[in-house]
């Protein structure tokens, strides 16, 4: 297997669908290449039972991928870019196990990329999980084969994929690697490699300030009248 060459691509998909923030729009990218999501449940009886006895996740056909909407979220999300990674490493019908193992890199890589789980300083495959939004076994390989990347490249630095997707995701205004972008809630300015979803100026403003009213003089005169029973 060409590891390199998988990893890659991921980044030329990255590039492609313009993907600066994790975890991935599986949809989002699925359309960017015009290929059409339809779930099992969509689709006509004597369609859906082919499609479950072909494989209980998801399959595609020529610009459809079909897929298992009773699966959890985490594990759909993986079948779609399996599914990806069979459309984009240019893979035939005839679906070896080799070819299998090299989708199953695709989607592993491309969901939670290894220079990614490393700057987000994720500790555990927990950390992974929740992070990349995939299943606690797809954490578990990603965690275990970042660690191999990690220890690889204190040894031998970075080579040109991993220049490349740093590279990528360097921001320079922010001068640093990015692998999470949200909105804020209140002002909606960016917020990077946070898991708040309020920005630091609105926090304070909103939650960290003395809850104080700013009585102004008919609101004065009115609790004078009526709360504490002052004369009308």
């Amino acid at each position: 297997m060409d590891y390199e060459h998988i990893k890659s691509a991921t980044l030329k998909v990255f590039i492609d669908c313009n993907v600066k923030s994790f975890p991935i729009d599986c949809f989002e990218i699925l359309e960017f290449y015009k290929l059409k999501a339809h779930s099992y449940e969509s689709l006509p009886a004597k369609l859906k039972e082919y499609c479950i006895k072909y494989s209980d996740d998801a399959l595609n056909y020529k610009d459809k991928i079909c897929y298992n909407s009773d699966l959890p979220p985490g594990r759909i999300r993986f079948s779609l870019m399996h599914e990806l990674g069979h459309v984009i490493l240019k893979h035939s019908q005839n679906r070896t196990q080799e070819l299998e193992q090299e989708a199953n890199f695709f989607a592993s890589n491309i969901l939670a990329p290894r220079m990614a789980i490393h700057y987000a300083g994720c500790k555990n495959q927990n950390d992974v999980s929740k992070l990349f939004h995939i299943t606690d076994e797809a954490a578990h390989y990603a965690f275990a084969d970042y660690k191999r990347w990690h220890r690889w490249t204190i040894y031998h630095k970075m080579n040109s994929f991993d220049k490349a997707m740093y590279s990528y995701f360097y921001n320079v205004e922010q001068e640093k690697f990015i692998y999470s972008v949200k909105r804020c809630a209140f002002c909606e300015h960016e917020i990077f490699n946070s898991p708040e979803y309020i920005c630091k100026k609105c926090n304070i403003s909103n939650y960290h300030q003395p809850q104080e009213i700013a009585y102004d003089t008919d609101l004065l005169i009115a609790e004078s009248q009526w709360l504490y029973g002052g004369i009308g």
